[in-house]
C-alpha cells in the first residue's frame, strides 16, 4: 500500500549540534537515531502538553522532519525558540520534497524494506519508518518528480479515504482528530511509540515521567466498533448504558475496516471503561443511537 503525505510540512536540520538539540526538545531518543532510518516524536509545552507530533528522519546530511500541514508555522516557531548558541539550522523544505509512505514492503529475502525497492535515481533517500506499527518505508524525492516515482514503483497512492481508514484501523492518532494542544502523550498511546524513558532531559520529561510513576493517565484512545445497523459520527458521545447522563467518552475519527468489513471508530474513553470487550452507548445530541464495543490499539490488539 502506496501513502501520499506530500502535503505535510517539512523540515530540514543541520549544523554539528543539531541531535544533541533536537534530543533535548523531543521526547524520543534523536542520538541513537542511525541514518537511513525514522522515530516518531513529540514536541512539548513544559506542562507535557503536544506541541506537535512529528517523525524524525536521519541521514548522513541532516535530520529531516515531516508532520501535518497545519504545524508548519507553530513548529518552526517551537523548535527555533531554543536555537540560541547552539551550531543548529532549521530550514522549512515544505515545497521541496513530495513524501510517499510505502507500507510493508519487505518480501522474500530482502534484510530490510529498502532492500525491497530496486535503486533508484527519483529519490533523494529512502527511510525505513514504522509510521503505522508496520514496517514501511518513507520515499523523499523532488517535489515535481511525484509522476517518475509512482511510474517506477509501479502503483499509486490511495485515495483519501482509504488512506484514513487504514490509519483507523492501525489506532494511530493524527493531529486535528485525535491530538491536540489539550492532549497529554500517554493518553493517545504515543508513549509507547514517541516516548524514550532512557534518554537525557527534554522539555516536559517531568511531566511525563510523573505520569509514568503514577502509572495512569485519566483516558484513553481505544478503536470502536458499532453494533450491526449503528451509525455514528465525529462527535458523538460515549455513555455507560442507555440511561446514563454522564459522558465518558466521545468520539474522534470514523472509517471503514477492511478486515472486518464494518464501520470503525477511534475516540478517548474514560479509565475506567478503557478495556478491550466493554460495550458502551453512543448517543447524537438526545438520541440514542445504540450499542459499541470498545477495542484495543490496533484494533486487532484485542
Amino acid at each position: 500500500m502506496l501513502l501520499d503525505l506530500s502535503d505535510r510540512a517539512k523540515f530540514k536540520v543541520t549544523g554539528k549540534d543539531r541531535a544533541r538539540f533536537l534530543n533535548g526538545q523531543l521526547t524520543n531518543d534523536i542520538l541513537s537515531l542511525r541514518p537511513g532510518s525514522a522515530v516518531c516524536a513529540c514536541a512539548l509545552t513544559a506542562k507535557g502538553k503536544l506541541c506537535a507530533e512529528l517523525f524524525v528522519a536521519a541521514t548522513k546530511e541532516g535530520h529531516f522532519l515531516d508532520a501535518e500541514a497545519v504545524l508548519r508555522e507553530s513548529l518552526a516557531a517551537r523548535l527555533e525558540r531554543y536555537i540560541i548558541a547552539d551550531d543548529v539550522t532549521l530550514e522549512e523544505v515544505t515545497g521541496e520534497f513530495g513524501l510517499f509512505h510505502l507500507v510493508n514492503p519487505v518480501s522474500g529475502k530482502a534484510e530490510s524494506p529498502a532492500a525491497a525497492l530496486p535503486g533508484s535515481e527519483t529519490m533523494n533517500f529512502l527511510i525505513e519508518s514504522n509510521r503505522f506499527g508496520v514496517p514501511g518505508l518513507d520515499l523523499w524525492f523532488p517535489a515535481n518528480r511525484a509522476d517518475a516515482v509512482r511510474e517506477e514503483l509501479g502503483q499509486s497512492p490511495v485515495d483519501p479515504e482509504t488512506a484514513e481508514s487504514f490509519r483507523i484501523e492501525r489506532g494511530i492518532a493524527r493531529w486535528g482528530k485525535e491530538l491536540s494542544e489539550d492532549v497529554i502523550p500517554n493518553e493517545a498511546g504515543l508513549d509507547k511509540r514517541a516516548i524514550s524513558y532512557g534518554k537525557g532531559c527534554y522539555l516536559g520529561q517531568e511531566v511525563i515521567s510523573r505520569i509514568k510513576s503514577i502509572g495512569h493517565v485519566n483516558r484513553h484512545l481505544c478503536t470502536l466498533v458499532p453494533a450491526a445497523g449503528v451509525t455514528f459520527e465525529i462527535g458523538d458521545k460515549l455513555f455507560a448504558d442507555g440511561e446514563s447522563v454522564k459522558e465518558i467518552g466521545y468520539v474522534t475519527s470514523v472509517g471503514q475496516s477492511r478486515s472486518l468489513d464494518r464501520a470503525i471508530a477511534l475516540g478517548y474513553v474514560r479509565r475506567a471503561f478503557a478495556v478491550s470487550g466493554t460495550i458502551l452507548q453512543v448517543r447524537r445530541n438526545n438520541s440514542l443511537l445504540g450499542p459499541i464495543e470498545v477495542r484495543g490499539l490496533p484494533i486487532h490488539s484485542a
